[in-house]
């Protein structure tokens, strides 16, 4: 379980480095969208420090789970109805990146959160 949590943590660092890159590079200026990426990164941090140890591993990837589901769940609506009045065209690099993080960290840290809930009742 050590291993998921590690590549659970990775996939977290690397959704974050997206969401940084592309606030820096452009959403910096849209209103609420920009705050709500440097957010998701600075959550993505904390959920990696909570993964490093053992007693905080398992609210820390629930947690990390929540905000990947809920960053993919934000790209969606923005390709629908759009969201807080962004609505998001197109499918670049880095849109296909976060998204590969972010279904990469959900279901690893499900995972090792559905393992590591086993492995205690068996013990």
């Amino acid at each position: 379980m050590v291993a998921a949590y590690a590549l659970g943590a990775l996939l977290l660092a690397g959704q974050a480095a997206v969401h940084i890159q592309q606030y820096i590079d452009f959403y910096r200026h849209v209103r609420w969208i920009g705050p709500l990426f440097i957010a998701n990164a600075a959550a993505s941090v904390l959920v990696i420090g909570g993964l490093a140890f053992r007693r905080s591993q398992l609210l820390a990837a629930l947690a990390g789970v929540v905000i990947a589901v809920g960053a993919l769940g934000g790209l969606a609506v923005s390709y629908g109805r759009g969201l807080f009045g962004w609505q998001e065209i197109g499918f670049d690099t880095p849109i296909e990146l976060a998204v590969i993080f972010e279904l990469g960290a959900v279901i690893v840290l499900a995972a090792a959160v559905t393992a590591d809930a086993a492995w205690s009742k068996r013990w």
